[in-house]
């Protein structure tokens, strides 16, 4: 491809984005092109300590803030902007909406600051696509219950959860950000498949 294709899943907890990117990349690999799929906080060494201070310590929100943005910008310099310059594609779990929707609404510290900082850190390199899997905050701590990875936002209590619900709802229907909302309640092979023939229709639209 002479353009690379950069697409995010987002979501709240236990969406299944890990598994979808893998099964996705599996399948676009099969029609011959080249995908890389990586994830936020994290991707490369230097993001993935970061992860660990965010995961690991009960940091002030606005630090939370400060640290997703600083792994950010590490994991698009270093690894998203040179897979796309390649022509690669690149599907990441979460980019800067989840960053809008945990700590814009979430924890309260508003979108217009978040769009800011990820602004300074991003330099217009954003998703081709962001695909929203969506699944009630009640269906997603039920999926949560007996998981042994467990980090410090699956503890957070139902209230801040719904606030995630509801702000990815309302992301997307402002419209601000190319966004497209799955069912995420529908049988695993079922949304995979549809995800994979989004992904594969827009990467074909972008050649």
């Amino acid at each position: 491809m002479a353009k690379g294709v950069f697409i995010a899943l987002e979501g709240g907890e236990a969406t299944g984005k890990t598994t979808t990117a893998q099964a996705v990349k599996e399948k676009m690999e099969a029609l011959g092109y080249e995908v890389v799929v990586t994830r936020e906080p994290g991707g490369i060494p230097s993001a993935e300590a970061i992860r660990n201070n965010i995961m690991d310590f009960h940091v002030d929100p606005k630090t939370e803030l400060l640290l997703y943005v600083a792994a950010r910008r590490e994991h698009l310099v270093n690894k998203v902007i040179p897979a796309l310059e390649a022509g690669k594609i690149v599907i990441t779990d979460r980019f800067h909406i989840s960053s809008l929707v945990y700590q814009g609404c979430a924890r309260e510290l508003g979108m217009e600051a978040v769009r800011m900082l990820n602004d300074f850190a991003c330099e217009g390199h954003y998703p081709d696509l962001n695909i929203i899997i969506d699944i009630p905050v009640e269906v997603s701590m039920e999926r949560k219950k007996g998981v042994e990875d467990i980090n410090r936002l699956d503890l957070e209590g139902y209230a801040f959860h719904k606030k995630v619900e509801e702000a990815y709802k309302m992301i997307s229907e402002k419209g601000e950000d190319p966004t497209l909302v799955i069912d995420g309640t529908k049988p695993m092979d079922e949304m995979i498949e549809e995800i994979y023939e989004v992904i594969k229709n827009k990467v074909e639209a972008m050649q």
